[in-house]
């Protein structure tokens, strides 16, 4: 079953159909869930790849054979089992792009997690390749670009993944010839209700962070675009613009009064100064504060031939200190998560606290 495209005014309601279809798959899809005792019956468990308040992704490698997946695991005590049955029916529904991170078939319960398996890139995730400085606009551009066209994917199916930030954009080699946007747990129906973020988050849009709870408001695309904007910023930075988008932030009052003021002061402040011209176009574009007008992500190619001003001198991809062998990672850690079981992997939770976001 796929998500049908965004049907046009006349045609009829899209995101009705939309949240319908999916709620449909996700009804289907319920007795499709296996039940195993350990997640060591169909996985060799190698080594972790991150975990959050909600679960953990494990590095494993299938007993029946084939390539290494990602694990991705979602503790049942804090989430819900429809929560996690959408997030993997909108993976399987979405994987045929290549921006988007390909969810594999065969869902997973345990006594102590829902758990579903994900292609795996071994170069980990974006932020990981900005520790130090910003990437060189050759590697920027193929960055945005692609996750440009996933979200016009999305879009184009009603969707809106309502989370783009560095953490979530999978990098498969070092050169970012094909990055993918993962985690898809916040993706709804475009005009889903949407909350205020739970705190400050940079990537928000200052429509959201002006939300006072119980307020929503309609899940958008431009959400999405706003995501993408500040994502090219932290490529070419190795930093976000701002803590949130919201006065008395410093740095947002400052780039907030650039954009509005009219006539616009030629220089904009700093660090917005180190774009050239069409890159700035494109960024404020992207970061327009009426939601209304903003850019659609697509609008990211229309200044791919242009100079955006970053050079070629940011840290080369011979330089980023990532693992790509698949057998350096089994090697990894293989011996201590083989012995892995559920019950043992939730009193780690217990002494250790988790790390601030899900996986």
């Amino acid at each position: 079953m796929e998500l049908r495209d965004r049907k046009s005014p006349e045609e009829g309601d899209a995101e009705e159909d939309t949240a319908t279809t999916l709620r449909r798959f996700v009804e289907l899809t319920v007795s499709r869930v296996t039940p195993v005792r350990s997640l060591r019956v169909q996985y060799c468990l190698i080594r972790k790849l991150g975990s959050g308040s909600y679960g953990r992704v494990l590095l494993a490698r299938p007993r029946r054979g084939g390539p290494l997946v990602a694990l991705k695991l979602l503790r049942r005590d804090s989430v819900l089992r429809d929560t996690f049955l959408r997030e993997f029916c909108v993976g399987r529904c979405v994987s045929s792009h290549p921006g988007l991170l390909q969810t594999l078939a065969g869902p997973l319960q345990t006594p102590q997690y829902f758990a579903f398996a994900q292609e795996y890139a071994p170069c980990g995730d974006l932020s990981g390749m900005l520790q130090e400085q910003g990437l060189p606009e050759l590697l920027v551009k193929r960055v945005v670009a692609q996750l440009a066209e996933a979200l016009d994917f999305l879009h184009g199916r009603g969707l809106v993944h309502a989370d783009v930030k560095p953490d979530n954009v999978l990098v498969f080699d070092p050169f970012c010839g094909r990055v993918a946007l993962g985690d898809l747990g916040l993706t709804r129906p475009e005009g889903s209700p949407t909350p205020a973020p739970p705190g400050p988050l940079p990537s928000a849009p200052p429509e959201l962070c002006l939300l006072l709870p119980p307020d929503t408001l309609p899940l958008s695309p431009a959400l999405d675009s706003w995501g993408l904007g500040v994502l090219l910023f932290c490529a070419a930075t190795a930093s976000f613009p701002w803590d949130v988008a919201l006065a008395p932030d410093p740095e947002f009052e400052a780039f907030a009064g650039w954009v509005t003021t009219r006539p616009q002061p030629r220089r904009p402040p700093s660090p917005w100064d180190q774009f050239a011209p069409p890159a700035l176009q494109l960024l404020q574009g992207l970061l327009d504060l009426d939601p209304e007008t903003r850019s659609p992500p697509l609008a990211v190619l229309d200044f791919l031939g242009d100079d955006w001003g970053l050079g070629e001198d940011g840290k080369g991809p011979g330089s980023l200190g990532i693992l790509s062998s698949e057998n350096g990672d089994e090697e990894e850690g293989g011996s201590s998560l083989e012995e892995w079981t559920d019950e043992e992997d939730s009193k780690d939770d217990g002494r250790k606290g988790t790390d601030g976001g899900a996986p």
